[in-house]
């Protein structure tokens, strides 16, 4: 298998020169000119800069790019490079307790292409976030770390001067410049003195190519590296070179294998199956030491894979570009994915869901059948909902049965649509949701109703004289559950009045035609409404004089009656 390996490799790369070096990796007898006739506008390390300073203005809310050390040129007054470290997380002004992922590029100066794969993946994440679930999801439940360029100073140099340029730009004791970062790592620090920094794959002579510098992190550019490993919990770090189109992970300096080999060998050929590369243990391509890949497993506990990107250092045509990168970002999403559980630890979350379900007065029993290979933390399961897209609310589970687990959602009105998902963690502290990318995505159903809705009945129009008191009647109205709530609503004086109960008055000060709306709920949730109008007539005003000519009319006519009565009679 290993030799099978190998071959494969060495189809895919340039054959082996002297010791062991790739034939495209020894020295140039001259320095080559910059790649001609390219169509793709590689970005120095001003523009990688300007471009990831621009991101985090765009996106504050979730990026903070962090100053974490100095090129060596800087450290020498001769240039203003820094080591960038783009940090990416929902939270990001916070460390939070969740998974964290690295993500490197550009150890090597010629290899350009790689780190604009990683400038695009920044790009690609943070203007996804919001839009698509999966990325949202991501950097919801994810602490991203990314240094697009690990060697500024080499870049620069690279895209100007010499464009097979690998090193850092150190002047070195004897007069020739650079220091090969990737082997300037302290080794595979797991005790084998064959895995130490400057051992095989990696020489001490200066102007060498694969020159591994004075001393384990003599570089400023890998203290960088080591300070910010040192000082997180990485579970899995990406590390991108070109080219070759390999996914590898140590050890790369003996063909044993690590305590981890099956969780990794997993891990790496999932990541090769989505880009189509070539998925082996790093010794398959060439022996090598003081690399990142060793000394990131055995010196920090960081489970790392090493990508060979494309088919050259430089590719000239735009559309090749845009081929590695395309085909790199979902192999990306998956190494920060699987970062919540590196060691593939069995653990599911089973559910069935049902698209309605009838209304209940004690609401609806939700269950799902939860498995962990490190054990289910009982006390971390949980369902959460929400109704009608209002508050998600949490509930805790309980263990009813070998491993089912179950919570009741209160009762919800007919109609309503229920939402919600699960989330649990083993004993492990490793967290698991169903569905995968809550809240995202979710489970859902709508409740229906039992019985047949109310009937409203506001009663008769009324004309009512202006002060008056009106009585409001609404028992009329019907259910076969019964009526629970009698809502009337109607406009006066500009605003809206809202009354309460069966049979509610209100004196109307104001003239006017008022419609009234009764609205009726059942215990179900379910409503009827009916509109009753109220005219309110005003009484036209007596004035005095016409009281007077009334009271005077009413005497002369009473006087005259009156003496009707006292005629005489004739003689």
């Amino acid at each position: 298998m290993a030799l099978l390996l190998l071959v494969c490799a060495l189809m895919a790369t340039p054959t082996l020169g002297a010791a062991g070096v790739p034939a495209h990796e020894q020295p140039p007898i001259e320095a080559p000119p910059i790649v001609p006739g390219t169509d793709y506008e590689y970005r120095n390390f001003t523009t990688i800069r300007s471009t990831i300073y621009e991101v985090e203005s765009n996106h504050s809310d979730i990026v903070e790019v962090h100053d974490i050390g100095d090129s060596w040129e800087k450290t020498q007054g001769l240039a203003d490079r820094d080591i960038l470290a783009v940090k990416i997380s929902d939270n990001v002004l916070v460390d939070e307790d969740e998974p964290e992922v690295l993500i490197l590029a550009l150890h090597h100066a010629r290899e350009w292409v790689s780190s604009e794969l990683i400038t695009e993946a920044i790009i690609n994440i943070t203007s996804s976030y919001g839009k698509d679930i999966r990325t949202s999801w991501l950097v919801d439940n994810r602490e991203l770390w990314i240094v697009p360029v690990v060697n500024p100073d080499g870049l620069d140099y690279s895209l100007t001067a010499d464009s097979m340029w690998r090193k850092n730009r150190r002047l070195n004791y004897d007069g020739s410049y650079g220091v090969d970062l990737n082997r300037n790592y302290n080794g595979s620090e797991n005790g084998d003195p064959a895995g130490a920094w400057g051992g095989a794959g990696s020489s001490h002579t200066p102007s060498d190519i694969t020159y591994c510098g004075e001393a384990p992190f003599s570089e400023p550019e890998t203290i960088a590296i080591r300070d910010l490993t040192c000082s997180h919990d990485f579970a899995i770090e990406l590390d991108f070179h070109s080219y070759g189109e390999l996914v590898m992970w140590p050890w790369g300096y003996t063909f044993d294998k690590t305590a981890a080999d099956s969780s990794l060998v997993s891990i790496g050929n999932q990541l090769a199956a989505i880009n189509g590369y070539l998925a082996a243990q790093a010794i398959e391509l060439y022996p090598t030491t003081g690399d990142s890949l060793d000394w990131l497993y055995g010196g920090a506990d960081v489970y790392p894979f090493l990508f060979e990107i494309g088919r050259s250092f430089q590719p000239t045509k735009a559309i090749d570009v845009w081929a590695i990168i395309d085909e790199n970002l979902p192999a990306i999403f998956l190494g920060i994915e699987l970062a919540g559980d590196r060691d593939l630890s069995d653990f599911e979350i089973h559910h069935s869901p049902v698209s309605t379900r009838p209304w209940s007065v004690t609401g609806h029993t939700i269950d799902a059948v939860i498995t962990a290979g490190r054990g289910v933390n009982p006390s971390s399961t949980a369902l959460v909902y929400r109704a009608d897209g209002g508050q998600w609310t949490t509930i805790s589970m309980n263990r009813t049965d070998n491993d089912t687990y179950t919570a009741v959602v209160p009762r919800q009105p007919a109609g309503a649509m229920v939402e919600y998902y699960f989330t649990a963690r083993d004993l492990g502290g490793i967290g698991k949701m169903s569905p995968a990318y809550s809240p995202y995505e979710m489970h859902s159903y709508t409740v229906t109703p039992v019985s047949a809705p109310p009937d409203a009945d506001a009663g008769l129009d009324q004309d009512v004289p202006l002060g008056a008191l009106v009585v409001f009647d609404g028992s009329g109205s019907s259910d076969d559950l019964g009526v629970v709530n009698y809502t009337w609503t109607f406009t006066y004086d500009g605003r809206e009045e809202v009354l309460y109960g069966v049979g509610p008055h209100f004196a109307f000060e104001l003239p006017g035609v008022y419609e009234v709306t009764l609205t009726v709920c059942d215990d179900e949730g379910q409503s009827d409404s009916d509109t009753m109008v109220i005219s309110i007539v005003e009484i036209p005003e007596i004035k005095p004089i016409a009281v007077l000519v009334v009271a005077v009319l009413m005497i002369v006519l009473f006087a005259a009656r009156a003496g009707v009565r006292r005629r005489p009679d004739r003689g």
